[in-house]
């Protein structure tokens, strides 16, 4: 069955498989794993032109290493799960210290990296190497159980064991085969066999697994893999301040572990529903919510007399996988900067903002709020 899976698959895309994407056919594994990190949880529409700009940047395993965390959470911005560009740093120095600088043939020891995972280490090792290694990201899944009619929640424990045992016995005897496999695989489940309007049951496309998939065969493709009923995303509240002084504005560095984490942002603190007078926000009231709200551990020398006006501006709205996030916006304007004493807090000009790592709404709120 594995020899048929294999075979099929890859005869399917010498006609139908994606062409003219930056990272096809690499052998380097630098550029491979660079471009698998970027197309985690990030469309292909999006990585294209993020891929090229960000290798221009960062050519070799070497200069990434070497270079400011900040320049690759800057090139990383609007890309979103930002944890991914810190373990891209993280990854290439690690390697640089521990590897001699080049990235290590062995399974274990690619998964033993930072932010590379079992399916992402198979990868590498595929494209670069030839090495029988499977891989099983999302569209993976989706047609190994489909292909053999496991119904399984594919964020269950079980049933991923099962799909890994499936994925490596699917695998092409000659390892030669391993990188045109690989992509074909990933193609298939991007293009063909896609969660809604799969290519066997919406239109005549003569799919090459039919004769052999379960799932079509009992006519349960659009029951696999089980769909799971998806819950009400959490809605959370926060103030931002953008605190400016002239053409300078006030930025802190967000905490590696928050969201956002690495990025630069507007100073960040707790909502509490304000009253009508408070929320409209007057030189008058401004020191009450600002003394409640800043003077805290954000290591601020709090001027009053140089606040000139306090406003506020509409709510910005932003939606995550998995939470929605309402910002409440305060403007404050200063005749002098104030003091700071802490390293993740800046002053920057407006016009070098884009120079620098800013979360995407902050970044459009930034550009409408200057107009």
């Amino acid at each position: 069955m594995a020899f048929v899976f294999a075979n099929a698959l890859i005869s399917w895309h010498a006609k139908h498989g994606r062409v003219g994407m930056p990272w096809q056919n690499k052998r380097d594994p630098y550029a491979i794993w660079v471009s698998e990190i970027m197309l985690q949880q990030t469309q292909v529409s999006t990585v294209s032109e993020r891929y090229l700009l960000f290798m221009k940047r960062f050519p070799t395993l070497s200069s990434l290493a070497n270079a400011p965390i900040d320049d690759v959470m800057a090139l990383w911005s609007g890309l979103g799960y930002y944890s991914r560009a810190r373990n891209l740093h993280r990854c290439a120095q690690k390697i640089m210290s521990e590897h001699s600088g080049k990235f290590p043939r062995d399974l274990d020891a690619l998964e033993s990296l930072p932010g590379i995972g079992r399916s992402t280490a198979g990868a590498i090792a595929a494209f670069a190497y030839d090495v029988h290694a499977p891989i099983l990201d999302a569209n993976v899944k989706r047609v190994l159980s489909r292909f053999h009619g496991i119904e399984g929640d594919l964020q269950d424990r079980e049933t991923i064991k099962q799909l890994w045992v499936r994925a490596q016995a699917q695998l092409p005897k000659a390892s030669t085969k391993m990188p045109i496999y690989t992509q074909a695989l990933m193609d298939f489940g991007a293009t063909w066999c896609t969660p809604k309007q799969a290519r066997c049951i919406s239109d005549e496309a003569r799919c090459p697994m039919m004769n052999n998939c379960l799932a079509y065969q009992t006519n349960r493709v659009d029951k696999i893999p089980a769909k799971k009923k998806k819950s009400a995303s959490p809605s959370f509240q926060t103030s931002i301040f953008l605190i400016q002084s002239g053409e300078f504005i006030l930025l802190e560095r967000r905490a590696p572990k928050a969201i956002w984490g690495g990025l630069y942002s507007l100073i960040e603190l707790p909502w509490e529903p304000q009253s009508k007078d408070i929320a409209l926000m007057t030189v008058r009231n401004a020191r009450k919510i600002l003394s409640k709200t800043l003077l805290g551990d954000k290591a601020l020398d709090i001027d009053f007399k140089q606040i000139m006006s306090v406003q506020t501006s509409s709510v910005i709205q932003h939606v995550f996988s998995h939470r929605r996030l309402q910002m409440y916006p305060y403007l404050v304007s200063l005749k002098r900067k104030w003091t700071i004493s802490h390293p993740n807090l800046i002053w920057i000009k407006r016009a070098n903002i884009v120079e620098i790592g800013l979360p995407q709404p902050i970044r459009v709120f930034l550009e409408s709020s200057s107009r």
